[in-house]
């Protein structure tokens, strides 16, 4: 009976991830055919395709960045050294998997592969957990940083539609959502990380610190990305810092909505939601699809190029 109700808890929650991102889908649909068409083939232009083509390269290098990071995690609790090409090819290759319904199919495809190279199931799926784990809590420093500076901020009716649900503390209720996710997950990671302090060393250290600077490339690279297509294409009044912290924020709301296919339809409708207030909705809206365009095709290149450094069944793995 416990087996069939952790089957049904998993299929309720991937049916609400579905729902939300349906919602979201629409909101955006709607968003998409108000768009003054006269004003949007003005700013679009045939001159953004090399653009577009750059930014592709940029994401599939970014990836890189997470895949190698991904080695890392993998390799401290693995004990072992792993052979770097063919860890990325995983990584890179399963990551159209997860527009797969249910949001999974990638992660599954990857506990297959690596377990081939010689780590056990449970050290593939904590390092995917520690992954994410890692991504957030850099990803709430980044906004908390951007919030602290005054680099990042909320339309004024978002401001008092959440300061009507604070009680007018929003300042306070803000930072304290934040700093208490750093704190939890902080204190997450020390307790997963505790049963391998007998492997402290100066190469395990360096893994993680490796780990943490290339996490932080990859939303820096990610949000000059985002903020090209925002402010050089489109023309937005929009700082750098400011999109850091908007992809972050979108990052994370990819992983709070479960089973939503690669985040699609949720990424939209934060960004969406959290300009137009600012500068309407055509510009956010032509920006965000653009976006998806370039991360869609961008994963999509990944397939061929993760292929070529697909695992053999033998394992390459080597002592530290």
């Amino acid at each position: 009976m416990e087996n069939n109700k952790k089957p049904l808890k998993k299929k309720k929650i991937e049916i609400l991830g579905w729902v939300i991102s349906a919602a979201a889908l629409y909101f955006v649909y709607n968003n998409v055919i108000n768009i003054d068409l006269e004003a949007a083939k003005q700013k679009v232009s045939y001159t953004w395709i090399p653009f577009i083509i750059l930014f592709i390269a940029i994401y599939v290098v970014l990836m890189g960045f997470l895949a190698t990071g991904w080695r890392y995690m993998l390799e401290l609790l693995h004990g072992s050294s792993l052979p770097k090409w063919r860890i990325i090819g995983i990584y890179t290759k399963t990551q159209i998997y997860k527009y797969i319904p249910s949001n999974l199919m990638h992660v599954i495809a990857r506990i297959y592969f690596a377990t081939q190279l010689g780590p056990s199931k449970s050290n593939v799926v904590q390092s995917y957990f520690l992954e994410i784990v890692f991504m957030v809590l850099i990803g709430i420093l980044i906004v908390l940083f951007s919030t602290l500076t005054g680099s990042f901020s909320l339309s004024e009716e978002l401001i008092n539609q959440i300061r009507d649900f604070s009680g007018g503390k929003l300042k306070g209720f803000s930072l304290g959502i934040l700093i208490f996710g750093a704190v939890a997950i902080i204190f997450y990671l020390f307790k997963a990380l505790k049963n391998y302090k007998s492997s402290v060393n100066k190469g395990n250290v360096m893994r993680i610190v490796k780990l943490i600077l290339l996490l932080i490339g990859f939303f820096i690279g990610m949000g000059l990305v985002e903020y090209f297509v925002f402010h050089n294409l489109l023309g937005m009044d929009i700082t750098f810092l400011y999109v850091i912290a908007l992809f972050t924020i979108t990052w994370l709301g990819m992983f709070v909505i479960p089973g939503a296919p690669g985040g699609i339809g949720i990424r939209e409708f934060i960004v969406i939601t959290l300009l137009s207030p600012i500068f309407g909705p055509d510009d956010p809206t032509i920006g965000i699809i653009i976006f998806r365009v370039i991360t869609v095709l961008g994963d999509a290149l990944l397939l061929p190029l993760g292929s070529i450094f697909l695992p053999e069944d033998i394992s390459e793995a080597k002592e530290i």
